[in-house]
């Protein structure tokens, strides 16, 4: 999934690439990425919208929307890209096999021909005859059109703890929530209500060079040990975002291409390969649900 690099660098490109544009019409081959509203409402609210700004908030990206009509009404759309979605500025066809509808670029124009950009599930045409394609393998892409106040009191931004890179998420508020976690440190920093834009990556990268075990008691951490982890929290993300992201599975940007994070990664996904520090084997464990790479040397109990 799209972390806070992954994100942050897809609305970077938008602001320089869509902003100003008019959304003159809608495709999709999977109606079911729209939650709100219903969808023949959305084909009908969604055309003849000005893109007056984009901005990310967690793992969101919140295209903020003026109607050209009398009283050029404010809309918000929330997209969230999930699993396997990102997307991508360029022109396709849309054809049918089978019976079925499915998009082909058509040309390969600016953007990358990598296997993860073809499987563009919507199309928003743009006023100037490019098309802003979501491409999402596993359909788990979310899509949602408001009112600006429907959508900042959803439940998908209400419920969101301070940003990984705010002044907000300090040693300060992070210790004294984990003082009341006795869950291990890894999942805790996965919880989007605690800080928004942290995921398995950055997660693993920033226990490493913390050098703090991912199964350590959250409680457990002293005051010292959770400021060191925030400035490396703080730190990867920053160097993630110099780089495009990540792309260590189906992550690509605007122009298809792969963030450069994935070539310099400390622990996560490399599993039996030697740790950069100490040469020790990289181990892959389970906790809850989700891996954990970590070095067990340089990451002790």
């Amino acid at each position: 999934m799209p972390e806070l690099p992954e994100v942050q660098t897809i609305v970077n490109d938008l602001k320089k690439r869509v902003c100003g544009r008019t959304i003159v019409d809608y495709w999709t081959d999977t109606p079911k990425l729209v939650k709100k509203p219903a969808f023949k409402r959305f084909l009908k609210e969604i055309k003849d919208q000005t893109i007056i700004d984009v901005q990310r908030r967690g793992k969101n990206v919140l295209f903020f929307l003026e109607g050209h009509n009398r009283n050029k009404k404010l809309s918000e759309m929330l997209t969230h890209q999930k699993m396997t979605g990102h997307f991508l500025i360029g022109k396709w066809n849309i054809g049918k096999k089978g019976g079925k509808k499915f998009s082909t670029p058509e040309t390969k124009g600016p953007i990358s021909s990598d296997k993860y950009n073809n499987y563009v599930r919507a199309i928003f045409y743009l006023d100037n005859g490019q098309q802003l394609g979501l491409s999402d393998l596993r359909k788990f892409a979310k899509i949602m059109l408001g009112t600006p106040e429907e959508i900042e009191n959803s439940n998908d931004l209400k419920q969101l703890g301070p940003d990984a890179l705010s002044k907000e998420f300090n040693a300060d508020y992070f210790y004294n929530v984990l003082q009341k976690r006795k869950k291990p440190i890894k999942p805790v920093l996965l919880e989007q209500s605690v800080a928004s834009g942290i995921g398995n990556i950055y997660g693993d990268e920033a226990l490493f060079i913390s050098k703090i075990n991912p199964l350590k008691k959250s409680n457990a951490l002293s005051k010292r040990q959770v400021r060191t982890l925030i400035d490396a929290i703080k730190s990867v993300l920053k160097k993630s975002l110099k780089l495009r992201g990540t792309s260590s599975s189906d992550y690509r940007d605007t122009y298809g291409e792969k963030g450069g994070y994935h070539r310099i990664r400390l622990v996560y996904d490399r599993e039996g390969e030697p740790c950069r520090i100490c040469g020790e084997p990289i181990k892959r464990i389970k906790i809850g649900q989700r891996s954990s790479h970590y070095c067990p040397h340089c990451q002790k109990m």
